[in-house]
């Protein structure tokens, strides 16, 4: 999130005072061991959204999701299949050589290379036109933000594909005011928290439909 770097701080502490259940595993995954969400297979989301997903979730549900990472082993080890859309060639061969060392082999991983540099023409790019045309009971809009209308043009192509009664996660979505002010959802919900692989405190958007 924005500020100075004694805000940052304040911010962390302030969120670590509130909720002590994130201590320990800030310490361990930012500190102690310093790893990636890759490593520790998990989104690089907020702790609290991570934890709502954890109950959301079922075996039956399929999920797609712009930007592979953490989150789609996490994903892998919790629903019945995952589509996975990614434009940068090096993550995504790491990615799907974790995906094969623990013989994940329910993810669909779609490379889709993209100069986010230069946007122009992006909705009929591979990258946008990756997500299915079938209904999904998770999308996440994640991935790239080399440029700032990335998540909010691939969020509302995702709300052509989620299912009733499923949901949209918007990572870092105290970026996109514009979209928590203008979307088709029945409701949505913050969760804002320090999350792994991240210094300070960043925010999780959960929309449902």
């Amino acid at each position: 999130m924005h500020g100075t770097v004694p805000q940052k701080v304040g911010r962390v502490l302030t969120n670590l005072i509130l909720h002590p259940q994130y201590i320990s595993r800030c310490l361990a995954h930012n500190v102690v061991h310093s790893r990636t969400p890759l490593d520790l297979e998990i989104p690089w989301f907020a702790y609290a959204g991570i934890d709502f997903l954890e109950t959301f979730l079922q075996p039956q549900m399929n999920v797609c999701e712009y930007g592979s990472g953490g989150s789609t082993l996490f994903f892998a080890r919790r629903t019945k299949h995952v589509v996975s859309i990614e434009d940068n060639p090096l993550w995504a061969e790491l990615v799907e050589r974790r995906l094969k060392q623990n013989s994940l082999t329910n993810v669909t991983l779609k490379l889709c290379p993209f100069d986010f540099k230069n946007p122009v023409g992006f909705e009929q790019s591979d990258y946008f036109l990756a997500l299915p045309d079938e209904q999904f009971d998770v999308i996440v809009v994640d991935g790239s933000e080399e440029w700032t209308q990335v998540r909010p043009t691939c969020f509302r192509k995702a709300e052509e594909r989620v299912k009733p009664g499923g949901v949209i996660v918007l990572d870092d979505s105290w970026r996109y005011p514009q979209v928590r002010a203008n979307h088709r959802a029945r409701s949505f919900k913050t969760f804002q928290s320090v999350g792994p692989g991240r210094p300070g405190v960043t925010s999780t958007d959960v929309f449902f439909y």
